[in-house]
């Protein structure tokens, strides 16, 4: 795999930036009419590390970039293509709204129906056709679809009865793959899994427009109505941000970035125009989100430009069964931790999936468990086990001291955490089984209030554990949601530093187990987190950067969420939480 710093070489080069229409009454936000002939800095030789990243520098430069950083765009070609053709004058945007992707004019149509009718093992495979509002055929892809395979007959049984608000009515179903030909068509296909009538659910999330509209609000130095507020040891409260900029003739930036753990973080000065000598001591109280572009505006107003069902043409379709599924499983490797790290998760004979609901049950397409019917209580025993990241991952914690009914532990957990600062460390104890549990937040970035010893960094958390034998450690990551309204690369920066963290962790202490879990797919939308496809943009930025790394699992949540979204909150539910931590336990137990 070509590393974070060879990416960023080989696009540093001058880009030149294109005369754009605009459209300012098709489009809430005001967008730029024209962008400057400007270039993105090379912030690393192949030599060097983020620690020797200069953030003052990178910012300044980024926010000369219509769509800010590059970096992150070679692992989205879809995307990469798209900007490509409007940096390049090949296409405008923005455009009026008539000419913006539209669901109810795009068709999707089954591209191969069997003579003999479909048996399990076998594969549905879909052709979309994009149109605008106009009924002309799209020429260009980008645009961001959701699509699943479900058993329909459930399904509409549990829907008539009204048993399900949070879309987890399904008892089996697939993500499907999808295949952007950069010409307005998509190909979406799935493995045929189990027996009885199934059907594609596939909506256009986002047309193309908004998809850039979103790189353009998350660019370095955009607006986007986020802003961090911290206070000073004088009490006095200022903004901070990952890449705040100066501003003439106000106060100067206290520059409190820490490069090694690959932290951007900058504050204004007091009112004398002093900084605090040490990040420490600023302390995050409280945000001020204006964040309304997603739900409110033309390009993002539900069910006509965002999350725009599409009509199935053709019908659902009868699966006759077959002993292909349960072969399948019996003939999978025994998981293990690296087990499902590359970004093609499995490829046998089910293709790229990582796996499936079957009746309600996850069930991995990359490996099977080491024994079945495992308890989680015996699986950990004499275990520690540290859960480092947002709340998502604060939910693996907190349903395993539930279910067995951990205390707090009665040297190490220092303070119970407060319903205000719900990211403060915590440690619990199980002494039947003699298992400890941390929990540990992610650095700045983070949306709640809370001082610095509520979110350290995952560097400083992993440099904690010093031990010769790591054999009874687990360490779980996750780190993306808060990452959302913030340009890639500092996205980037952070993960590069936990993975270089990481390896040091497996030298120090041979025997230790590291999983990385994967994003959430969320299907809701709140001023901090207003829409799943920054997840998504987020989602293969982690699994690259850590896919070469050995001894590394990856949780793949992504494929769980894309069968039993959640609609209504961030969060998963209790019993789809219970299934993840079964999943993560699968490769050891």
């Amino acid at each position: 795999m070509v590393s974070l710093n060879n990416i960023i070489i080989s696009l540093c080069s001058i880009v030149v930036c294109i005369d754009i229409l605009v459209y300012l009454n098709a489009f809430g936000p005001s967008y730029p009419s024209k962008a400057s002939v400007c270039k993105e800095i090379c912030v690393s030789s192949s030599k060097k590390h983020s620690s020797d990243i200069n953030f003052t520098s990178l910012t300044k430069s980024l926010t000369k970039l219509q769509f800010g950083s590059k970096v992150w765009r070679p692992f989205y070609n879809e995307v990469d293509r798209l900007l490509n053709l409007i940096e390049e004058g090949k296409i405008a945007w923005p455009v009026p709204i008539r000419k913006v992707t539209s669901g109810k004019h795009t068709r999707l149509i089954i591209k191969q129906h069997k003579t003999g009718g479909y048996t399990v093992g076998d594969a549905l495979v879909a052709e979309v056709e994009t149109y605008d509002s106009l009924g002309k055929r799209k020429i260009h892809g980008g645009d961001y679809f959701y699509a699943r395979l479900i058993y329909i007959f459930i399904y509409l049984i549990l829907r008539l009865v009204k048993t399900n608000k949070n879309g987890d009515e399904l008892g089996s179903g697939i993500g499907c793959n999808l295949v952007d030909h950069a010409n307005g068509s998509y190909t979406i296909s799935a493995p045929l899994l189990w027996p009885g009538i199934s059907t594609l659910f596939v909506d256009l999330v986002h047309p193309s427009e908004a998809v850039v509209a979103l790189v353009y609000h998350s660019a370095a130095g955009k607006d986007n109505g986020v802003k961090f507020v911290s206070t000073y040891p004088t009490g006095e409260e200022v903004y901070c941000h990952v890449d705040i900029q100066p501003q003439p003739r106000y106060r100067p930036l206290c520059d409190f970035s820490q490069p090694e753990k690959g932290g951007s973080w900058f504050c204004l000065s007091n009112a004398n125009g002093d900084c605090p000598g040490h990040v420490n001591y600023t302390q995050t109280t409280k945000l001020f989100s204006g964040v309304s572009f997603v739900g409110t505006t033309p390009l993002f107003l539900k069910g006509k430009t965002w999350k725009m069902p599409i009509d199935f043409q053709g019908g659902s379709i009868m699966v006759k069964n077959s002993s292909f599924t349960k072969d399948l499983v019996n003939s999978l490797p025994i998981c293990k931790s690296t087990s499902g790290m590359s970004e093609d998760s499995f490829e046998f004979r089910a293709g790229k999936y990582s796996g499936f609901y079957l009746n309600y049950q996850w069930q991995s397409l990359q490996c099977k468990p080491r024994s079945k019917g495992f308890k989680f209580e015996e699986c950990l025993r004499d275990k520690v086990v540290y859960f480092i990241g947002d709340s998502t991952i604060l939910q693996w914690y907190t349903a395993l001291v539930k279910l067995y009914k951990f205390q707090d532990h009665p040297t190490k957990m220092k303070a119970k955490p407060g319903d205000k600062i719900w990211q403060a460390p915590r440690v619990g104890y199980q002494t039947d089984y003699n298992i400890t549990l941390y929990y540990r937040s992610h650095g700045m970035p983070r949306y709640n209030p809370g001082p610095p010893e509520s979110h350290p960094f995952i560097v400083d958390t992993l440099n904690e554990i010093q031990t010769d034998d790591g054999r009874n450690i687990v360490v779980v990551i996750n780190i993306a949601l808060h990452f959302q309204l913030i340009d890639p690369i500092f996205y980037f920066q952070r993960v590069e530093a936990v993975k270089r963290s990481v390896v040091q962790l497996q030298l120090r202490s041979p025997g230790v187990r590291v999983f990385i879990r994967g994003c959430i797919r969320h299907r809701n939308s709140v001023k901090f987190v207003p829409t799943e496809w920054y997840s998504f943009r987020l989602c293969k930025i982690l699994r690259k950067t850590f896919q070469t790394v050995p001894g590394v699992g990856f949780i793949d949540t992504w494929q769980m969420t894309t069968v039993y979204p959640n609609y209504i909150d961030i969060h998963p539910k209790e019993g789809v939480i219970l299934q993840h931590i079964a999943v993560f336990l699968s490769y050891m137990c």
